[in-house]
């Protein structure tokens, strides 16, 4: 080995030493995601990058690019599915370099519009034996093919954010637990503390009451004030219910949905993709309700009219309100030409019962799109 590419070696070390110490201090995993694509890119000085999250089907639930811009990602149909050489990664522990994919028999080209690309290397992310992702990249900006250098500093990488992806995972379940557990913690507090509280003074207010019964307009006003006090407390045990019912609801929910899920997988060949939220706060009964209609309307409308291969489901909850989005890559339609059929117009009554809003985004040959919101 030369000096030369001694000391180039050096460096990369280095500069991925400096990455991984930024990215054990992130735990936010959107971000941590983006971050391995970029450092993966600008570390061998590959043009493009990628990371692969898989759906536990076979496919790529979520794909993160790093070297493409925003027009390039605009004018491609769809995001990369897992197949071809991406599909072999993801039955692979082993890296997996390619001098040229067009003469590659596991490669099955590119979607539409997809920028050209020659070489390629992909490494996959695995902690304790489960595949938390794939890193994908292609055509070094030498023009030169990916050498086991990269393959080591890449897997390095790979090994690091494993680890990272882990922490944010578990950071995220824990955040969630304490969101939990600081509700019941409110929620009894109120109840063996605040309430009773309220309720000690009402029944000295009462005492004073049964003092000037002789003195009507304070004996009056006092009663107004006990009253006002019941009020209170009433408005607090709802308050109290809803909290705990809101974990309640999450876990009623969450069962509802798997279970049109699976009945969906039983009739459908696509291939369904649930990204669910893992609680909601402001989830009532009423909410549920309405969302497992919606959902079971929606899947049932794909089943029969969209002869699609890949669904999307996302549901998550703002400040203000539920999200919910449904999309598929199935035949679709014109909404100029053709009204929506009996399914649309009952999700539609569905969610303005609700005082949600909602809208259908449909193009012939390119699906159709349900994007709804219900207050909370």
């Amino acid at each position: 080995m030369t000096t030369t590419s001694t000391n180039s070696g050096d460096e990369r070390l280095s500069a991925l030493g400096e990455a991984l110490i930024a990215l054990t201090t992130d735990l936010n995993l959107e971000s941590i995601l983006k971050r391995v694509a970029e450092i993966a890119g600008r570390l061998i000085k590959a043009k493009y990058a990628a990371l692969g999250v898989p759906d536990g089907q076979g496919g790529l639930a979520q794909f993160t690019t790093y070297g493409m811009s925003e027009d390039e990602l605009l004018l491609m149909d769809r995001q990369p599915r897992g197949r071809g050489l991406l599909r072999e990664l993801l039955t692979r522990e082993t890296p997996l370099r390619v001098e040229d994919m067009s003469k590659d028999p596991r490669s099955i080209g590119f979607c539409p519009r997809h920028p050209h690309m020659t070489s390629f290397l992909g490494v996959p992310i695995i902690s304790k034996g489960k595949h938390l992702g794939n890193l994908y990249l292609s055509d070094r900006e030498d023009g030169q093919p990916f050498t086991e250098e990269d393959e080591q500093l890449i897997s390095l990488l790979a090994a690091n954010a494993a680890i990272a992806i882990e922490n944010a995972r578990t950071s995220d379940q824990l955040r969630r637990l304490a969101v939990i557990e600081e509700r019941d913690r409110i929620s009894m507090e109120l109840h063996d503390g605040i309430i009773q509280a309220i309720y000690a003074i009402g029944i000295k207010l009462e005492l004073m009451r049964l003092k000037h019964t002789d003195d009507t307009l304070i004996a009056g006003q006092i009663t107004e004030v006990n009253t006002d006090l019941n009020r209170v407390i009433d408005d607090l045990r709802r308050y109290i219910t809803n909290l705990r019912a809101g974990v309640e609801y999450t876990i009623t929910l969450r069962e509802q949905l798997e279970e049109i899920a699976e009945r969906f997988r039983q009739v459908s060949n696509a291939r369904l993709v649930m990204d669910v939220s893992r609680s909601f706060a402001g989830l009532t009964e009423s909410h549920v309700h309405a969302l497992v209609q919606i959902t079971r309307e929606a899947l049932s409308n794909i089943v029969r009219h969209a002869n699609a291969t890949e669904v999307y489901f996302d549901l998550h909850e703002t400040p203000s309100h539920i999200a919910l989005v449904i999309s598929d890559n199935g035949v679709g339609f014109d909404p100029s030409t053709v009204q929506p059929g009996i399914g649309l117009h009952n999700i539609r009554q569905r969610v303005r019962h609700r005082n949600g809003t909602v809208e259908f985004i449909a193009k012939p040959g390119r699906g159709v799109t349900i994007q709804a919101t219900l207050p909370i």
